[in-house]
């Protein structure tokens, strides 16, 4: 199996990929917002930690984005994508949030 999936030269720290799954499935529930899919940020925290397991000691995806500061996320995700793809490109909800000094909960 390794000749069909050779291991990385340099593999990445754990840190690393733990914000970078984080960071993914914040990016996805933010774009389920914009889309109108959640009725709510509260509703989409709730969801997500019962649901599919997001990180119970974040809050939420919503409430992990808040937790960093709109402007850091969205700079952290421009960073992320330029290294490992547009799927960490943040949403233009992200960036009109983060322009305005926005955040889900109005802190």
């Amino acid at each position: 199996m390794s000749t069909l999936f050779p291991p990385a030269e340099k593999q990445p720290q754990v840190a690393d990929l733990a914000e970078r799954f984080l960071f993914t499935q914040a990016l996805e529930a933010a774009r389920c917002v914009e889309e109108g899919v959640l009725p709510s940020v509260a509703d989409g925290d709730v969801g997500a930690i019962l649901g599919w397991g997001f990180a119970p000691f974040t809050g939420g995806p919503f409430s992990y984005i808040d937790g960093l500061g709109l402007k850091h996320f969205v700079s952290r995700a421009k960073r992320l994508s330029a290294d490992h793809g547009e799927r960490f490109q943040p949403p233009a909800l992200l960036l009109e949030m983060a322009e305005n000094e926005r955040s889900f909960y109005g802190l």
